[in-house]
């Protein structure tokens, strides 16, 4: 079993190759379309730092619950959370150069194109400007990322004191259960608001008391699907050659109760509001699956609920890791697709050559590529910080001997 993660060349070629082809993509879509480049960028981050953040809400919850079985794989949500620092720095680009290209409330003007629908969207935002403005925007994105990096800072330098430290690891470990559950109240509570301004303010007219609820439940449950296809990686090149179908089995459940909780809210969200018939509410689910893709709103809830519903009831199959590695990338696919039907159809009118009359999916070269190149980022970043600990497993932590021997009689 090796002990310490190496960086390899060709890890760190692949990872460069993206961010470089991200970076001409980028360039070449900021010259075409300001609009197109700033939703693209607002796309691509958002989904990596829900997934970080979703990570760390996963480790939080082996900490709280003191799961033993899932101990040695601490490291990979540990990791996966280092992406907030980048988010941070991308987030705050969009912030100060990419705010009136994305966001209504920001430059009404480029975002309305019929004049008699002007007045009345000005007066809905005149009513929400207290809250929705610069500077108020600014000031929250800067208290999210500090409560962000704080907690899960705080985590990380406690998950290397325990490291470091053999015979004090239990104290370690018990501060870490501590800071756990800071950190998952100052997640729910800060995303709630986060969730309203990066996503849901895309279209200031509209509300929904569901949706942030219904975001970090997406976070948590497509972030176990990132953990295990890392997990499985990690298995196959011998970091955790111990892994039985036990670990697979308890994995899977994660997406199996996660595919249930992401249904749940997203059923419910779309029935009060739909059949609640308001016009201001209704108009959301109206725009996506009537005018943008009836296809892709169905197919959303059919990927992210149906699929891993079905094929992960029966044991047999939940303990395969071929099939849960499959479930996953399909997971990750049908996450891209709900951050997708979330920031585009609202926005897409304002690309050239589209027009608030006639709007589709767009998903072109701009889309591929700025998307690979979030894909490089995060995997350099990912790779980057595992190598710098001296273990994959934590060979300290207090459970660490029940997760290298789990075993459960499924």
């Amino acid at each position: 079993m090796k002990k310490r993660f190496e960086f390899s060349k060709k890890l760190k070629t692949i990872s460069f190759v993206l961010m470089l082809i991200g970076l001409i993509t980028a360039v070449m879509a900021f010259a075409a379309d300001k609009h197109r480049f700033w939703t693209n960028i607002l796309y691509s981050n958002y989904m990596f730092l829900l997934l970080a953040l979703g990570a760390a809400f996963w480790m939080s919850l082996q900490y709280i619950a003191e799961a033993g079985w899932s101990s040695a794989f601490k490291r990979v949500p540990e990791t996966i959370a280092c992406y907030i620092a980048p988010a941070f720095i991308f987030m705050l680009a969009l912030v100060f150069f990419g705010l009136k290209y994305v966001y209504p409330w920001a430059n009404p003007e480029e975002h309305i194109e019929d004049f008699s629908k002007y007045h009345e969207f000005k007066e809905i935002l005149d009513v929400k400007a207290p809250y929705l403005n610069k500077n108020f925007f600014i000031v929250r994105t800067l208290v999210f990322f500090l409560v962000w990096f704080a907690t899960v800072g705080i985590l990380r330098k406690l998950s290397k004191k325990e490291d470091a430290d053999k015979s004090g690891a239990l104290k370690w470990f018990e501060k870490s259960r501590f800071y756990a559950k800071v950190y998952i109240f100052g997640f729910a509570l800060t995303f709630i608001f986060a969730g309203f301004d990066y996503l849901m303010s895309l279209e200031p007219y509209w509300y929904s008391t569901l949706f942030s609820i219904k975001e970090i439940i997406s976070g948590f449950f497509h972030a176990s699907a990132l953990i295990i296809l890392i997990v499985y990686f990690l298995n196959k090149k011998a970091y955790l050659p111990f892994m039985n179908s036990s670990h697979w089995h308890d994995f899977s459940k994660y997406l199996f109760m996660g595919s249930i909780l992401f249904a749940y809210a997203w059923y419910f969200q779309y029935m009060l509001i739909w059949y609640g018939n308001i016009p201001e509410e209704g108009e959301y689910y109206f725009l996506r699956r009537f005018h943008f893709s009836q296809f892709l709103f169905t197919l959303n809830i059919a990927i992210n609920f149906m699929v891993p519903f079905l094929v992960l009831l029966p044991n047999k199959l939940a303990k395969n890791p071929k099939v849960l590695v499959t479930i996953a990338v399909i997971l990750l696919g049908g996450f891209a697709l709900d951050v997708y039907l979330s920031v585009f159809p609202p926005l897409v009118h304002t690309f050239k050559g589209m027009s608030e009359q006639h709007i589709h999916p767009v998903f072109g070269l701009y889309e591929i590529g700025i998307l690979l190149g979030f894909i490089g980022i995060f995997m350099f970043v990912f790779f980057r910080n595992m190598a710098k600990r001296k273990h994959v497993i934590p060979v300290n932590h207090p459970y660490i001997e029940e997760s290298l021997l789990h075993h459960n009689a499924h």
